[in-house]
């Protein structure tokens, strides 16, 4: 769709929804930021955010599980 035909649209929107309208293009903005990550940056992401546990063998990762 055009951004003509959004702005034309916009126009019609009553004046006590445009924070609403607003709110929801800085949504749709995020999530396109968000889309743009692939698995690769959230892995990265996680082990940054200290997300990630690491086991040296086997054993310690089913000692974890129980």
């Amino acid at each position: 769709m055009p951004y003509a035909v959004v702005a034309e649209k916009l126009k019609t929107v009553p004046e006590y929804y445009m924070e609403e309208v607003s709110e929801f293009l800085d949504f749709l903005l995020f999530r396109k930021k968000e889309s743009a990550r692939n698995g690769l940056d959230e892995a990265i992401a996680e082990v940054e955010r200290g997300e990630v546990e690491v086991f040296h063998t086997f054993d310690e990762f089913k000692a974890a599980m129980n």
